[in-house]
């Protein structure tokens, strides 16, 4: 529909492999078999629909309401046919936000509509949206996804996995059919055999189509591109040996149609295989030879410049380094198995980075010494030098606009340079950063609609997360939170510089509220405050409004992802 597709023309700003990896991203109904239907180019995944007798299964709504709204108004071109399943391939917010956009909370509460996920799926997803880190993965997402940047030559191209993203309404509707290991269930007329393959997300499923011979291979195939064996806006160990594993599961089925939650099909047996044999073969390589060399004693940096992809590999149409890239895998898998520690001791408690900057910069000569040298290093052409020698300076002034407008230039000519999507987007990112141009921050992903559904334990339980515990060393005080609306009551317990949530509300609290889930949800966002619902009559107290401020004055108001710079530091 226009707003959500990649820039496909070619510019001296982009690099040529990333525009022609933004052909394959056209916005496109695919038709794998009679039956099954993949949308592509609608978001940064795919929706997938296959038609049964009485009803339709749908697998991923995609990470919009108002794009999912537009896949369904193509897809009833093909079927008017009702839904009758949602399948949730995993936890990630393009797989399931758009969810709303085909089926409403009603329609899965009448039983019209199941909603399927593995197990771990709801509590997975709870932990990404409370876990304490859901600030700063934001702000990071931000970057890696071009948020901050107009769409063509001069920023963002596509996404790796997908075209543009762009996301303005959210949705979540809870599972009520959870796989475990494996689950053979038949929907309107359609016979699933779904299966667990933990890889870039540990509650992954993916199902066999025998009937139709289709293979959904959910994520574990991450679209054509190598995969995000780690991704840089932050993630938890995604293990290589448990993504390739999960890969030969695919490999036994003898499907004749692969359809992925991102990128194209695939038609025949032969090339599924091919896809399959080659993603998984990529995956090993890079973990067994990062293992290899971390047993000879090198350290990440000096990993990234051993392990690289044989040609075979690297030149597979389905393995451009476009998402995911061998460098920040090979770094991810030396954390992932022993962790932070390089074994030099200097780095156990190094000088505070501002403090060795200062003294890096006495030692080279000065500051004037230090920009002309970087500023001939960007001259040659040698923009990482001209970089790495001016973040010195700024470390010390972060003031120095010389030296800012050197480095964002380093930055700019770096991205220009690369085919990651990820990285281009970083690179352009703080390159405005640096600038003091200012940010575009219309263009942030919010999840409103999302975290007004989460259950109200939640948003109670995530309200500990922002205690400021030194306000509260020498405070013991339990608050409840009652919640008519939904039919539950819980609490927080501050105990000397710790928030204990409680599941269920204690006979004796020393102060509680009475207000609807969704107004938490609300005030959790920023969008209202305790204050405001005390005053408009949303919020009733149960106790003394003295004890209520003395409790709420322990926590702190998150700091506005605007306000967080990741390079000018």
């Amino acid at each position: 529909m226009g707003s959500n597709r990649a820039y496909d023309l070619s510019a001296d700003t982009i690099h040529p492999d990333l525009t022609e990896h933004s052909k394959k991203m056209e916005q496109k109904i695919y038709r794998v078999t009679d039956d099954y239907y993949l949308a592509v180019g609608y978001g940064i995944a795919n929706t997938h629909m296959i038609v049964g007798d009485d009803g339709i299964i749908l697998i991923d709504p995609i990470e919009d309401v108002k794009k999912c709204r537009r896949i369904e108004k193509d897809f009833r071109k093909i079927t008017d046919k009702p839904v009758r399943a949602v399948l949730y391939t995993h936890s990630h917010a393009d797989h399931f936000w758009g969810v709303a956009g085909f089926v409403s909370e009603e329609d899965v509460r009448s039983g019209l509509c199941e909603i399927i996920a593995h197990e771990t799926m709801l509590q997975n997803f709870l932990i990404q949206a409370t876990g304490g880190i859901g600030n700063i993965l934001g702000v990071r997402s931000t970057y890696s996804f071009g948020n901050y940047l107009e769409l063509g030559p001069g920023g963002r191209v596509n996404n790796g996995i997908g075209p543009d993203i762009l996301v303005e309404e959210t949705s979540f509707i809870a599972p009520t059919k959870l796989v475990q290991d494996t689950l053979d269930v038949e929907i309107a007329g359609v016979k699933m055999h779904i299966f667990w393959v933990p890889s870039e997300c540990d509650d992954e499923i993916a199902v066999w189509f025998e009937d139709q011979g289709v293979l959904c291979t959910a994520e574990v195939i991450q679209g054509e591109t190598f995969p995000n064996l780690h991704t840089i806006r932050g993630t938890r160990y995604r293990d290589p040996r448990q993504w390739y594993k999960s890969i030969d599961l695919l490999r036994a089925y003898p499907a004749r149609f692969m359809a992925p939650s991102h990128g194209r099909p695939v038609s025949g047996e032969e090339q599924v295989q091919d896809v399959l044999t080659a993603y998984r073969d990529a995956i090993q390589f890079v973990h067994n030879q990062t293992i290899r060399f971390m047993n000879e004693g090198h350290t990440p940096d000096e990993l990234v410049h051993l392990v690289k992809l044989p040609e075979h590999l690297a030149r597979h149409p389905w393995l451009g380094e476009f998402y995911g890239t061998v460098k920040h895998a090979v770094r991810e898998i030396y954390q992932g198995e022993i962790g932070w520690f390089d074994g030099d001791p200097t780095t156990l408690d190094p000088v505070p980075p501002v403090e060795s900057a200062a003294r890096h910069v006495r030692m080279m000569g000065g500051r004037d010494r230090i920009v002309e040298e970087a500023r001939t290093a960007l001259e040659k052409g040698d923009e990482q030098w001209a970089a790495e020698l001016v973040t010195y300076v700024i470390r010390t002034d972060k003031d120095d606009m010389e030296a800012r407008r050197i480095k964002a230039e380093a930055l700019r000519r770096l991205g220009f340079k690369t085919c990651n999507s990820n990285w281009r987007c970083w690179y352009l990112t703080s390159a405005r950063e640096l600038e003091g141009a200012g940010l575009d921050y219309s263009g942030r992903i919010t999840a409103v609609g999302v975290a007004r559904a989460l259950p109200a334990a939640v948003k109670v339980e995530a309200m500990g997360l922002r205690l400021a515990a030194e306000r509260a060393l020498d405070l013991h005080m339990i608050m409840g939170f009652r919640f008519p609306d939904v039919n539950g009551a819980y609490a927080l317990e501050i105990r000397r510089g710790v928030a204990e949530f409680h599941a269920r509300m204690p006979e004796k609290v020393d102060v509680a509220v009475v207000l609807d889930d969704a107004y938490l949800g609300d005030i959790l966002l920023g969008l209202s405050t305790f204050q405001e619902g005390i005053e408009t009559g949303k919020i009733r107290v149960e106790g003394r409004l003295e004890d209520l401020i003395t409790f709420l004055g322990c926590f702190e108001k998150p700091k506005k992802q605007e306000e967080i710079l990741l390079t000018l530091r």
